[in-house]
């Protein structure tokens, strides 16, 4: 699942909070965090807690 079909579940499920984790290390690049927080609607808060050095 790429950064916007996860965004588009979000958007049905509609939790609070969400919080992608598994971008950039392991599948996706480091900007598949920032593409998913682009494409959530609110009132779903995303919160990027992954940081790469």
């Amino acid at each position: 699942m790429n950064a916007k079909k996860a965004a588009e579940l979000i958007n049905i499920i509609q939790p609070e909070v969400a919080i992608p984790t598994h971008y950039g290390s392991i599948v996706g690049n480091k900007n598949d965090g920032e593409l998913f927080k682009e494409n959530v609607k609110a009132p779903v808060k995303v919160e990027l807690k992954l940081r790469f050095n």
